[in-house]
């Protein structure tokens, strides 16, 4: 087996990103006014992106049928 050495230093991005994310995480908790926004914005688009993707695969089965019957016809 293979002895791997421990890092007793963590790298910049993995403090980085930590400290980004407790950012986060504090502006969340706090609930500013930014937080609130960006969150509504970010429900918003997710909204979006599922009635979109229903849209989608709505189409894409009208086409199928479509498609089928075309085929058949043929």
């Amino acid at each position: 087996m293979w002895s791997f050495p421990r890092r007793s230093k963590a790298s910049p991005e993995s403090e980085t990103a930590q400290r980004a994310a407790e950012k986060s995480l504090q502006e969340a908790r706090a609930r500013t006014p930014e937080s609130e926004a960006t969150l509504r914005e970010t429900r918003r688009v997710k909204a979006q992106l599922q009635a979109h993707n229903r849209s989608n695969a709505y189409s894409d089965l009208i086409e199928g049928i479509v498609l089928g019957r075309l085929r058949s016809d043929g």
